[in-house]
């Protein structure tokens, strides 16, 4: 591969609530080489002229599910292949929209990483869950009360999305078959979700600490970590004991515990557009008028906590927990939901360096620096001022680049 030379760009860099401008970088094979406010000259490089233009680090999804066809995670009945279809689709448009990493939160698996490192489909960078662990009766434990075994005869959640396992010892080895496989981290639910209720009883929490600790002391000796899915105070309070990373919604939590998060080194991804997404869409989705209402509450909680979350400085990573391909189509509306709540500047860091650092990918991913991967993008206009230019691809961005390859070049 040439080296590649961006001349005249305005850069998005970390630790700058402003773009910085007339900034020359080299990218050599698939890494940043280097970023210089004086001219760079390489005789071999092809040249890119910016032209004023805003050269950025390439988008991070930290809450995503490529595997689903709908907005029911209930797929397991749906042949493999069109499961995969459906997850190509979904990357291709997330990489066309500036994601050029992608946290998978439970579905994905090393087969479509496969497909991705051999350039049989096209996508973002992929962290991928595996399945997600679920207890009995938990928050991705999708059986109706007259469903014991799937039709394999597996005590199965009827989805690829998770499995259920219960005690130390279970989790223990469902954490660590997830990680055989190739898991970059673990997902697990510790509370009741708000879009498909428990026709029995919500939960307030889910797993023991016993349980959750065994998850993340697995994690831990590889070198990874733990996201889970909660919403409830109690919940949350039981995973950061746990010493789990990265606390998925929180929607119920409180002050108090918002202002905990800090001392356990917990961040915190709030995921407005999946919500909106099923509100908008609850007709035809039958979802019933208590679900809706649910969902609204939700919103609006999860909103004040956005704001502790600002008060008391908990990293704020950005995630849309969209499922499948056409919700996908939503993914760029998070900026939109979060231009409410927090400065363009703001935003663009949670969706960039905040999440590299989430994601355990810090100087690598997020950042356009010496060392760091190859995925940037050029938008015409400026996202640390106006975060709608990030809404319209199709007419504001203008080059793409993934791990030092061109996926689109509209710059003359």
């Amino acid at each position: 591969m040439s080296d590649i030379l961006f001349k005249n760009a305005n850069l998005v860099l970390a630790g700058f609530a402003s773009l910085q401008p007339n900034r020359d970088v080299l990218v050599r094979d698939n890494v940043i080489h280097s970023v210089s406010s004086a001219p760079i000259e390489s005789e071999d490089a092809m040249v890119i002229n910016v032209a004023g233009k805003t050269l950025m680090p390439g988008l991070i999804d930290a809450h995503a599910h490529i595997t689903g066809l709908n907005l029911s995670p209930r797929n397991i009945s749906y042949p493999p292949s069109e499961i995969a279809l459906a997850s190509s689709t979904y990357l291709r448009n997330s990489l066309m929209d500036g994601f050029t990493s992608i946290r998978e939160a439970g579905g994905a698996d090393h087969s479509i990483a496969q497909l991705l490192a051999k350039g049989t489909i096209v996508g973002p960078r992929l962290f991928y869950s595996g399945q997600a662990l679920t207890q009995t009766g938990g928050g991705a434990d999708f059986r109706t009360p007259g469903e014991l075994i799937d039709p394999c005869g597996h005590v199965s959640p009827f989805s690829v999305m998770s499995v259920i396992a219960d005690g130390i010892d279970q989790v223990r080895k469902a954490a660590r078959e997830e990680l055989r496989k190739g898991a970059t981290q673990i997902k697990l639910f510790a509370s009741g979700g708000v879009v498909f209720p428990s026709e029995a009883h919500s939960t307030i929490y889910e797993y023991s600490e016993p349980e959750l600790q065994a998850i993340v002391e697995e994690a831990k000796s590889r070198g990874t970590y733990v996201m889970a899915h909660v919403y409830t105070d109690e919940g949350i309070r039981r995973c950061l004991r746990a010493g789990v990373r990265s606390i998925e919604h929180g929607n119920f939590a409180s002050e108090e515990t918002i202002a905990m998060m800090p001392e356990y080194g917990a961040y915190l991804d709030p995921t407005f557009i999946s919500l909106v997404q099923r509100i908008e869409s609850a007709r035809e989705n039958n979802l019933s008028q208590p679900i809706v209402d649910n969902l609204r509450q939700t919103v609006f909680r999860g909103k004040q906590v956005y704001k502790w979350a600002r008060q008391y400085d908990v990293p704020l990573a950005l995630g849309t927990d969209l499922w499948g391909p056409e919700a996908q189509k939503s993914q760029l509306r998070e900026f939109e939901i979060r231009t409410e709540l927090d400065s363009a500047a703001n935003v663009i860091r949670s969706a960039t360096i905040t999440n590299a650092a989430l994601m355990m990918q810090e100087g690598k991913l997020g950042t356009i620096a010496a060392g760091a991967y190859a995925d940037l993008l050029v938008v015409d206009g400026d996202p640390l001022t106006d975060l709608r230019v990030m809404l319209d691809p199709q007419k504001n961005l203008k080059f793409i680049m993934k791990d030092g390859i061109i996926h689109k070049n509209e710059l003359s």
